[in-house]
């Protein structure tokens, strides 16, 4: 028997072709330095070069979230952006993601992004993960 699931605007069937895109737009949160973070202000996103879901652009669901997803490698922090986040048609994955994962992969699946479910055992939720700056459509400095 397929499992359908639903989660804040991602839908589908397990197994089943994608179904027609969801127009979803969610303020998300990212933190990183506050050097880093005027410069994204100013310049906008760039894609990372690694990560659970490959090089992508990571956001959380809350400002408080991001201070349990800025753990690596190349993670700042001491500012927090909120953006508006074009979504678009996003894939549903738990447990491991795709270290290898590239938005021209995602794509060939029919996806814009990624709703990454770590694990039950994480208590900063889930990661929401883009791969092109033009799905940011806007920015700003969130003080906490």
């Amino acid at each position: 028997e397929q499992q359908k699931w639903h989660l804040a605007g991602v839908r589908g069937v397990a197994g089943a072709a994608p179904e027609p895109p969801l127009p979803i737009t969610k303020i998300l949160y990212h933190q990183t330095s506050p050097h880093i973070g005027h410069i994204i202000l100013r310049e906008g996103f760039k894609p990372g070069h690694t990560g659970w879901c490959g090089g992508g652009i990571y956001f959380a669901a809350t400002p408080q979230a991001t201070v349990g997803k800025a753990i690596g490698p190349d993670s700042h922090t001491g500012f927090i952006i909120a953006a508006k986040v074009n979504l678009g048609r996003a894939k549903l994955m738990y447990g491991r993601c795709e270290h290898d994962m590239t938005e021209a992969k995602l794509r060939r699946w029919g996806y814009d992004s990624i709703l990454w479910h770590p694990s039950p055992c994480c208590a900063f939720g889930d990661e929401y993960v883009v791969y092109s700056p033009d799905r940011v459509l806007s920015t700003w400095h969130h003080k906490w």
